[in-house]
């Protein structure tokens, strides 16, 4: 089924569907009836879980960063290592952080190219409280070939010392190549859990991210502003509220010389953020050459977020008569209990098309909808607007 619906077609599927559909805002703090009560109770609480999935990588041979620590070291995270912490760092290639937490300042750390970093259980980077409007707790920075196990970071959220900006990330990936984090933990900075983009012109690609799990950061769990190969694996991002969007995986290019090819989301898991549970804001994407966006997400599933999936893009930065082109594949969606809808888009651009298959939805009660329920649902209001390019299977 297309967007060319016949207008007797739809008029007899409203009418069968009941415009008192409830979407009332919902405290996010409310436990939704049916669902773990004591594992949301703890993501909302902003617990951490500490790094307890093993990776394939041996630790055997890999420098024991506390080498490089002061005699007397502290194990409580109440001391500001940072300047030695980079030291070896940036002296060694295969380093492992102790079973203990370890305070950094807003400095943070810089990872170069050809570099192993694992975190034992028990690892962890608590920030030292900043009033810097911007930070990266871990910056992998214009590097090659590096693979970050385990990381577990804490941000300073809740004892900031300033009141503006939402630039603090935990993880940063700017501008490098072929980096693989598995079993990010990352919770409570001023701006995202994580953070991928181009640097000085250089394109981040070959990126993936497994298992991450990004909870109570200010702005967004994760946000993708440019890429190339990049591929998220089974992220969990939940509970992102403080300032907008809001989101927890937000798609969205900065400037025209950003690139969105072969953008993989696989089994993303989004719960009771503010703003999307994903959103793709595509409309600085126009530069002065035609480009082509790749964006697949797969087995999304979303609880109680405001909004499941949203997407707009428009031509207002287009140049010329240069295009944005391509699709935005979202296969075999679960969206439930969103306090506003399941979907909204604002795409005035037909070269860009959203293809939806196979998508389940639950109405703020719980109750799962229909397929003709869903189709009303998604055209109600231009919840999927009118200029929209997209198709609807199930």
């Amino acid at each position: 089924m297309t967007n060319k619906i016949k207008q007797s077609t739809l008029l007899i599927l409203l009418a069968s569907f009941s415009l008192g559909f409830v979407r009332c805002k919902k405290d996010s703090s409310e436990v939704p009836a049916g669902t773990d009560s004591t594992s949301l109770a703890a993501h909302h609480s902003g617990a951490v879980n500490l790094a307890t999935t093993t990776t394939t990588t041996s630790t055997t041979g890999a420098y024991d960063i506390t080498k490089s620590l002061p005699t007397g070291y502290v194990k409580d995270g109440s001391v500001d290592y940072t300047a030695y912490l980079q030291k070896a760092i940036n002296a060694n290639s295969n380093i492992v952080f102790p079973a203990f937490p370890i305070m950094v300042d807003d400095a943070g750390l810089i990872v170069g190219s050809n570099k192993t970093i694992t975190f034992l259980t028990g690892s962890k980077l608590v920030l030292k409280p900043s009033a810097n409007a911007n930070y990266n707790i871990i910056n992998v920075l214009l590097a090659n070939n590096v693979t970050l196990n385990n990381p577990v970071i804490v941000g300073d959220r809740y004892k900031h010392l300033g009141t503006t900006g939402n630039w603090g990330q935990g993880i940063s990936i700017n501008g490098s190549t072929n980096v693989t984090i598995n079993n990010p933990n990352v919770s409570n900075c001023w701006g995202d859990g994580m953070f991928i983009a181009q640097k000085s012109g250089i394109t981040a690609q070959n990126i993936k991210i497994v298992n991450a799990y990004l909870t109570h950061n200010r702005r967004n769990g994760i946000s993708l502003t440019g890429g190339i190969n990049v591929d998220l694996e089974s992220p969990y991002c939940a509970y992102s509220d403080g300032v907008a969007p809001y989101c927890g995986i937000d798609i969205e290019p900065n400037v025209s010389t950003d690139q969105l090819q072969n953008i993989v989301l696989n089994n993303p898991t989004t719960e009771h953020n503010v703003g999307p549970g994903i959103s793709t804001g595509l409309k600085r994407m126009y530069s002065s050459t035609n480009k082509t966006i790749g964006i697949t997400i797969a087995n999304h599933s979303d609880l109680g977020s405001a909004v499941a999936f949203h997407s707009t893009v428009s031509s207002t930065y287009q140049i010329g008569s240069a295009t944005v082109s391509g699709n935005i594949n979202l296969v075999n969606p679960s969206w439930k209990r969103n306090t506003n809808t399941a979907i909204t888009t604002d795409l005035l651009v037909n070269t860009i098309k959203l293809n939806i298959s196979k998508p389940t939805v639950q109405d703020i009660n719980g109750v799962t909808l229909t397929q003709a329920q869903i189709i009303s649902l998604f055209t109600y209001k231009t919840h999927i607007n009118r200029e929209a390019n997209y198709s609807l299977t199930f």
